[in-house]
C-alpha cells in the first residue's frame, strides 16, 4: 500500500517547499503552491525510497519539501509509466505526465548541493480535484 508522507507548497518559486496539514489539488496545481497554474507539470512528487537511498549516500537526512517535491509518497513502484493514473484520499486523481526531466533542462532549487527531481521525481496532473493530507492512501486506477 502506497501512503501520502506529507504534502509541501511554497510561496516563492526556488524557494524550499514547507509542509502543510491539508493542500487542496485543483486544475493548475496546488492552491497556495508557487508553482500553480505555471505549466503542465502541476505537481512533482518523490518517492520515500528514492530519498532515503540519497540520505544514505549523501549522509544527511532530506526533511519532507527541501527537495522542492509538492508529494512524499511510500510504497509506490519504483517507475510509473506516464499516463499513470493515481488516486489520493477519497477523491484526488493525478496522472503522470513524466519522470525527471529533459537532459539539459535546468533545474533551479537544490538542497545542500542535492537535486532529486531531474532523475528520480515524478510529474503529474491534476485529472480531479480535491484535498489530500498526509496520511491519505494511493493507489492506481489505470494506465494508459
Amino acid at each position: 500500500m502506497a501512503i501520502v508522507l506529507a504534502v509541501c507548497i511554497s510561496s516563492k518559486r526556488s524557494s524550499p517547499k514547507r509542509t502543510v496539514e491539508k493542500a487542496f489539488f485543483a486544475s493548475g496545481g496546488i492552491e497556495g503552491d508557487s508553482h500553480f497554474g505555471f505549466n503542465e507539470r502541476e505537481v512533482s512528487l518523490l518517492r520515500r525510497e528514492d530519498v532515503e537511498k540519497t540520505e544514505q549516500q549523501a549522509n544527511i537526512l532530506f526533511p519532507p519539501g527541501s527537495l522542492a517535491e509538492n508529494l512524499l509518497v511510500k510504497g509506490l513502484p519504483e517507475d510509473l509509466s506516464p499516463g499513470t493514473i493515481l488516486a489520493i484520499g477519497p477523491t484526488v486523481k493525478l496522472e503522470v505526465i513524466e519522470k525527471g526531466k529533459k537532459p539539459g533542462e535546468p533545474h533551479t532549487y537544490d538542497y545542500k548541493g542535492w537535486c532529486l527531481l531531474p532523475i528520480w521525481g515524478y510529474f503529474l496532473r491534476v485529472v480531479q480535484g480535491g484535498e489530500v493530507v498526509p496520511g491519505d492512501r494511493v493507489s492506481f486506477l489505470e494506465t494508459n
